[in-house]
């Protein structure tokens, strides 16, 4: 069930239209940046193109047709469609705003976007975050998390990493690629004890945090859910809690 949520949410569209803006691929929050290795989402007008999602691995770096450059560096294509372009920041790029090239059979279209050494962005449903719960259910309003209690959140963007992971491959098993920064993770404004951070196996640009929910008992009903990686503040989710 986690791979056919993941994946849903990588393909899913906001709705969201621009000449060209190329935004967080996990929050579509306006202003918030990118960083190698993470997912990014271009809006755009791209004609002709017919919608398609990459189903091999490595994500290859033309898809329908359609490719997308960083600062000149090829990045992996992961879906398509006429108004919606989803890639993965190449691990090359460096920080500063740099310029995103879309290119179709028909058009060149150009953007640019903010790059930081780590930009957290939570993936996010209509209902909440992506996040599950110890049980391996996806948090909802009818499946809620325990306090005291482990929880998922997934997230892309945390920044450098404990090994070196290919442009569009999926994450390694062992040893794993670990953060070498631990995030805050704030439930409620409460800081969460943070068990595990690193790139989720076998997916590609997928941060995993592991984190416990507090034991407060105030934190109950729909909450919200932050997460800071050297001091950059992701999107704000919410959660449900028992």
């Amino acid at each position: 069930m986690r791979s056919l949520v993941l994946a849903a949410l990588l393909a899913s569209c906001g709705a969201l239209q621009a000449q060209i803006s190329v935004l967080n691929g996990a929050s579509f929050r306006v202003g918030q940046p990118v960083t190698g290795g993470s997912w990014a989402a271009a809006f755009g007008t791209f004609t002709g193109v017919a919608q398609t999602t990459a189903t091999t691995s490595p994500i290859p770096k033309t898809l329908g047709g359609v490719t997308v450059t960083v600062n000149g560096v090829a990045a992996p294509v992961y879906f398509i469609s006429a108004s919606q372009v989803n890639f993965l920041v190449p691990f090359a790029v460096t920080p500063g705003v740099r310029n995103v090239e879309v290119k179709t059979a028909g058009a060149t279209l150009t953007g640019s976007v903010r790059i930081m050494s780590a930009a957290p962005g939570i993936f996010a449903n209509p209902s909440g975050g992506a996040v599950l719960n110890q049980d391996g259910a996806l948090n909802a309003t009818g499946a809620r998390a325990g306090r005291g209690q482990v929880i998922q959140i997934f997230a892309t963007g945390p920044g450098a990493l404990s090994r070196a992971i290919e442009d569009g491959t999926g994450a390694p098993t062992s040893p794993l690629a670990l953060t070498t920064s631990t995030p805050d993770v704030f439930i409620a404004g409460v800081p969460a004890t943070v068990q595990f951070s690193g790139m989720a196996p076998g997916f590609s640009g997928l941060w995993q945090i592991n984190a416990v929910v507090p034991d407060r008992a105030f934190i109950t009903g729909r909450v919200p859910l932050q997460v800071y990686m050297d001091g950059v503040d992701s999107n704000e989710v919410t959660i449900f809690v028992q």
